[in-house]
């Protein structure tokens, strides 16, 4: 196995030039920086990991925190972030969320993670049990999707379909605070396209808070049992939607002829599902892209630059002309 020593002579520097070249520990000419560069490629120098974090205090290991793995957009989103990580020499791991009491997020932050992206709707308490530890880079990554125009799109092509009594699948709790940022966007597009909304027909979050496949199977039942008249359906995401327009069969409608459905995230499994899923694109491979870059440049005390992801509302089979 090659070592340090080995690129040391190669180059004709000292071992501790090599060190200062692979950790970035003190100033290099750009002529020396070039040799030792030279040697590394030519002699295929891989450097120890281990040995390299003691001496930067850094792993080069960030993580992402999520809530669960059944949902495509987390593993769509760790595709994008480790396109970017593997840029700088780091590797990410995937944290569930649903696992961690107080004692199992501090213990996060003391296993030697660099940083870590918070992809989970426990983001605050998460944070708030952070700020007990200064084991972990922290920051703000200036990272947002732009939900606002594709939901917008979507309920003004609901409109255009006849659709104007639209129940919405929350799946996370609702609150008039703004942290609930699809509801907000699906409020202020019934009332720029003047559609009345239906209280009884925004169906909140179950006790667990969960988006999956079941939620939007509970979503559905309790949005029939209020006996209330609709004729589509927009949920949370894709999984949600998925399920809501299983349930809806179960019970005898037909989507679309009787219900539209739209979900949100345009998962690989919206396309190839049996009515194809009307949904909001949501570029989830860009975000985690973005929010990779983003986290590094915080790592390395970099401000990160503001980036806005854009939303779009792709139709399908599932939405069509009210009957």
């Amino acid at each position: 196995m090659t070592t340090r020593k080995d690129v040391a002579e190669y180059a004709g520097v000292s071992v501790a030039t090599v060190s200062n070249v692979v950790n970035g520990t003190k100033f290099v000419s750009d002529e020396i920086r070039a040799k030792v560069e030279d040697a590394i490629r030519a002699l295929d120098y891989r450097p120890n990991m281990v040995a390299r974090s003691l001496a930067t205090k850094e792993t080069r290991h960030v993580a992402i925190l999520v809530d669960n793995l059944k949902n495509g957009y987390y593993t769509e989103m760790l595709e994008g972030a480790q396109s970017a990580a593997v840029q700088y020499g780091y590797i990410v791991s995937f944290i569930l969320c649903d696992f961690l009491n107080q004692g199992g997020i501090l213990d996060i932050a003391s296993r030697g993670l660099d940083g870590i992206i918070l992809a989970t709707v426990r983001a605050g308490e998460v944070k708030a049990v952070m700020k007990q530890t200064a084991c972990m880079t922290q920051g703000d990554l200036n990272v947002e999707i732009d939900y606002a125009k594709g939901v917008s799109q979507a309920v003004h092509s609901l409109r255009k379909h006849g659709h104007s009594d639209i129940a919405f699948l929350a799946g996370t709790r609702i609150a008039e605070d703004g942290s609930h940022i699809r509801w907000d966007c699906f409020r202020e597009a019934c009332r720029k396209e003047g559609i009345r909304i239906n209280r009884k027909l925004i169906i909140d979050a179950n006790a667990r808070q969960t988006t999956d496949e079941d939620a939007g199977i509970e979503a559905v039942q309790r949005l029939l049992a209020t006996g209330e008249h609709f004729t589509s359906v927009m949920a949370i995401n894709d999984l949600m939607a998925i399920g809501a327009i299983r349930e809806l069969e179960r019970n005898g409608y037909r989507v679309p002829e009787d219900v539209s459905v739209v979900g949100c995230d345009n998962s690989q499994l919206s396309k190839y599902y049996s009515p194809s899923l009307s949904t909001i694109d949501v570029q989830v491979f860009e975000l985690g892209r973005t929010m990779m870059h983003n986290l590094i440049d915080v790592i390395r005390g970099e401000a990160p630059g503001h980036k806005t992801i854009a939303s779009e509302y792709i139709e399908r089979e599932s939405a069509a002309d009210r009957s």
